[in-house]
């Protein structure tokens, strides 16, 4: 099975991933581990050498998918054209903004480091880019929902995610 998971910040796509991942045994894509590791910072704008980045993630991400089965996550939209074709199902997490607040509130303040590359303060300042990409990168994600839409599943809510977690065989 091949599943890739898009949605807004902090929206659970990388929890929703590991956990499938898990269940079903198969690689985990992780494209924000991609972007750190090759010298990507918080956001395009603090990484100077975007373009470089951007071409080893995408690079990276087409050498995973040519596994059998997998699980990918994150939303880098050049990388998202190449993966969306290759994957059997598309699952978009459509949590509210709200909700998407309070998970970042969580994990920066009460988990361990999701990512290394990243202190306190930088997670503290994604709160504003949440905000931000709700407005800017919405539309873009929910045109990308509909031009796959015969391969998408949309999931609202925790429960929801739970229930489609529960689901997989």
């Amino acid at each position: 099975m091949r599943i890739d998971i898009v949605g807004l910040p902090a929206s659970g796509k990388s929890t929703l991933a590991a956990n499938i991942s898990e269940k079903l045994s198969i690689p985990h894509i992780h494209l924000d581990r991609f972007w750190f590791e090759n010298g990507g910072r918080q956001g395009k704008h603090d990484t100077p050498n975007i373009d470089e980045v951007k071409a080893k993630v995408k690079e990276r991400a087409i050498e995973a998918t040519k596994e059998e089965s997998w699980v990918s996550d994150g939303v880098y939209m050049n990388v998202q054209e190449e993966i969306a074709p290759l994957a059997d199902v598309i699952v978009f997490l459509d949590i509210p903004l709200s909700v998407r607040l309070l998970n970042h509130m969580h994990r920066a303040f009460f988990q361990s480091k999701r990512h290394a590359e990243l202190g306190l303060w930088e997670e503290i300042t994604f709160f504003r880019e949440i905000v931000r990409r709700e407005r800017k990168n919405k539309p873009k994600l929910l045109k990308f929902v509909e031009k796959h839409k015969n391969k998408v599943v949309i999931l609202r809510s925790r429960r929801e995610v739970q229930e489609y977690l529960e689901q997989l065989t």
